[in-house]
């Protein structure tokens, strides 16, 4: 069943579309032509359409019907696509999605609860840093770095600058392993507590 929304926007886009035809079929009005015979010769004249009032006000009315109509369906897609993303940060509740210019230790600090602390964490990171941190989480929260460049299938300079990247906002700890690098979950995200 169609919602009483999505029925209004088909109508309104509708409406639009009834209101464009109406308008463009009077803008593109074929101009009178008046055939002129002299001497055995004709010559076509084309007379400037002239519009009447009534094409006048058909035209403002059109116009204004189309132009409402657009506006409101692009409101309500709008505001549809508003209140998804309200929804999405409802379901998250304590979990805060960080900007580009925030740092997704902040949310480490900020929540409580271990056993939901690397889920908040994931869900903070994009693209392939989060990868990289749920492949170390999933193995125990320590892995190799030769070992994370064989299971994502990335560059060793690629994991290499994730894992530094990583290692500087707080939420990994790289340490030499013979000809490569022990790479482990920060202590605050494995619950332990730092001795240092």
């Amino acid at each position: 069943m169609v919602s009483r929304k999505t029925g209004t926007i088909v109508l309104a886009g509708v409406l639009l579309m009834v209101a464009a035809v109406v308008v463009t079929s009077m803008l593109l009005a074929t101009k009178p032509s008046i055939i002129q015979i002299n001497d055995g010769s004709f010559k076509i004249l084309e007379l400037p359409y002239t519009y009447t009032r009534n094409d006048a006000y058909v035209l403002v009315i059109g116009s204004a019907v189309g132009g409402m109509m657009l506006s409101y369906i692009l409101t309500m897609l709008f505001a549809a696509g508003k209140s998804e993303v309200e929804n999405m940060i409802m379901e998250e509740k304590s979990v805060e999605i960080p900007t580009h210019d925030t740092d997704v230790a902040i949310i480490v600090e900020h929540d409580k609860d271990d056993s939901g602390l690397i889920e908040a964490v994931l869900t903070a990171l994009e693209g392939d840093g989060k990868k990289l941190v749920k492949e170390i989480a999933d193995h125990g929260g320590e892995m190799l770095q030769n070992e994370l460049v064989l299971s994502l299938n990335f560059s060793k300079a690629k994991v290499s600058r994730m894992v530094t990247d990583l290692e500087k906002r707080g939420l990994l700890v790289k340490k030499q392993y013979g000809l490569t690098n022990k790479v482990a979950l920060a202590d605050k995200l494995r619950g332990e507590k730092n001795e240092k």
